[in-house]
């Protein structure tokens, strides 16, 4: 092997904690609102599809993936029918899917139950699409859900998959989960179907909801500050939080993963890009006006105009929020 046997059995032992009966003290009680629908694919699977859960850095993936193995435990799944694995993992990388296969093999009694594959960052091992479609199509005692940062998943063009596995989009946090992290108990408010039925409610409703609502205002402005990720959310200082997000997340997008991915040469043109595009959402993108305000070149400009837009996108922010943060 390109990697000693007993190397590869210690890493799995270790990011597998319910093969020896040990538990995951860092895993958090809260779940994102993605959970039910991740735990129907593995349990009772509308159809035979992988699910592949895709986001951005930080919003939870690796969490929800993990909470989902403890789920299936909990349901009397056999501890070693699961296998998590991550291929941010130096030592999983370079003995790839099919090493990590063998290995498990190696480790637990031949057994004709349903396997369970939980594979973080599957976007670092090399042509995992094909080997995901294998694995779908001939392999149907085993159920696989995968995690992917959104950028690089973008790029290798996941519309391939169409009929061999079910994306989940796990966006940033949502208000309502971000007050279940800071356990702050939301006000009981009328229930609203849609954005028509809001309209439809009578001046006294509204004004009766706002009252009620209006202990949730500082929260709010805070969880705009503070980006909508688990990790932000969860440090005490504000400011803090803001560096974090700067530093952490959008800093190893932009300077990280984008150039790793796509070849950039020129981070600061990008970046540029990127907080022009910020300051100025919600309008028709004139490219002219861009490149002259920003002394970009078109052809550059443009590449990083394209970027600066994935990111946007996969984060999931308010652009003018962003900018004052970054």
């Amino acid at each position: 092997m390109i990697v000693p046997q007993q190397e590869v059995f210690s890493v799995l032992r270790e990011v597998n904690p319910w093969w020896e009966g040990r538990t995951d003290h860092d895993l958090p009680k809260w779940r994102r609102q993605a959970f039910p629908e991740l735990k129907q694919w593995l349990t009772s699977p509308p159809s035979p599809r992988a699910v592949l859960i895709s986001g951005a850095r930080q919003v939870g993936k690796t969490t929800l993936i993990r909470q989902a193995a403890w789920s299936l435990i909990d349901n009397g799944v056999a501890p070693d029918q699961i296998l998590y694995a991550t291929f941010d993992s130096s030592i999983l990388k370079l003995i790839g899917l099919e090493g990590l296969l063998k290995a498990w093999d190696e480790l637990r009694l031949p057994s004709e139950e349903t396997e369970y594959l939980l594979l973080d960052e599957i976007q670092y091992s090399s042509d995992w699409q094909t080997w995901l479609k294998h694995q779908v199509d001939f392999n149907k005692k085993r159920r696989i859900a995968v995690t992917g940062s959104a950028i690089p998943i973008a790029a290798e063009k996941v519309e391939s998959g169409v009929g061999r596995w079910h994306t989940i989009k796990l966006p940033t946090l949502s208000f309502g989960e971000y007050l279940q992290i800071k356990k702050i108990q939301p006000p009981r408010l009328p229930p609203v179907r849609s954005m028509k039925n809001l309209f439809e409610w009578s001046s006294a409703k509204r004004a009766l909801a706002a009252a009620a609502a209006k202990p949730l205002v500082p929260h709010f402005h805070e969880y705009l500050l503070r980006g909508g990720f688990p990790e932000t959310a969860k440090i005490e200082n504000v400011s803090s939080a803001q560096k974090l997000l700067r530093e952490d997340i959008v800093d190893k997008v932009l300077k990280r993963d984008m150039t790793a991915q796509f070849g950039t040469r020129n981070v600061l043109e990008m970046e540029k890009t990127f907080l022009y595009l910020c300051l100025h959402d919600g309008g028709i993108l004139d490219m002219t006006a861009l490149s002259s305000s920003l002394g970009i070149g078109k052809q550059t400009q443009g590449t990083s105009w394209t970027y600066s837009r994935l990111l946007i996108w996969s984060t999931d922010f308010h652009p003018t929020d962003m900018a004052s943060r970054y």
